[in-house]
């Protein structure tokens, strides 16, 4: 199955879906709150994201995996104005954007209010990929039209040569003979987990720990080029040498 990477967005041209996670909208705020006073652009800078990924492969779908807002309990007015700006452009950018629901995502159907043609899910399935936050395992993960999972939640990112990269992980036959793709978080605001030197049980999901995160093999995106590392496990013994 051919996937293409940018940004922190994986498309699938079979199916010309193009899945983002951890969006978070809303973050700015939530800082602002808590007494960050610098503005940091959480909009602006995630309309150029998607304007990038838009352009650069032209889904008919954008999924949206989870936690695409940040506050639990709270809408803020700051925060609904921004999720009504991006959802209207990217419903004028594709035929179609489906909102998966995340751990985060309490207040979701509120930020849904006023917003016509969209609703949110527990998961989504195209091309024998089903789209999930990774929070929960849905029923029809198990099923046998199922080949790929594509999940968030984690946050990952890899530490090389003293620098933070969000990257994708990728496991072969990592979840009871299906395919595991881990999206790195799209809002760049977001803090970075890095898995240099994670266990599975080191994850939140039941995805990953119930497999070994060893076998997945870390992704990342620089200057557009897409950049495939050999298994964490390998890779990881490499590192220790250098």
């Amino acid at each position: 199955m051919k996937i293409e990477y940018l940004n922190g967005a994986a498309y699938f041209p079979e199916t010309g879906a193009c899945a983002v996670s951890d969006v978070h909208i809303g973050i700015e705020g939530a800082l602002q709150a808590e007494g960050f006073a610098m503005p940091l652009e959480e909009e602006k800078e995630l309309l150029k994201k998607f304007k990038s990924v838009v352009q650069r492969f032209s889904p008919k779908t954008i999924v949206l995996d989870g936690d695409v807002l940040h506050e639990f309990h709270k809408l803020r007015k700051g925060t609904k104005k921004s999720f009504d700006r991006i959802m209207m452009a990217l419903l004028s950018s594709v035929d179609e954007v489906v909102l998966i629901t995340g751990s985060h995502d309490k207040m979701l159907d509120a930020a849904l209010q006023d917003v016509d043609g969209l609703k949110s899910e527990q998961f989504y399935v195209a091309g024998g990929v089903m789209f999930a936050h990774g929070d929960a395992i849905p029923e029809r993960a198990n099923d046998n039209d199922i080949k790929l999972i594509v999940i968030g939640h984690e946050h990952p990112t890899l530490d090389i040569e003293m620098k933070k990269e969000p990257c994708f992980l990728y496991g072969k036959n990592a979840w009871r003979g299906k395919d595991i793709l881990v999206l790195p978080a799209f809002n760049p605001l977001c803090a970075g987990t890095s898995i240099n030197y994670m266990d599975s049980r080191d994850f939140m999901s039941k995805f990953i720990r119930e497999g070994d995160i060893g076998s997945y093999r870390p992704i990342i995106v620089v200057e557009g080029e897409t950049l495939e590392f050999p298994p964490l496990k390998e890779f990881r013994d490499w590192i220790q040498y250098q």
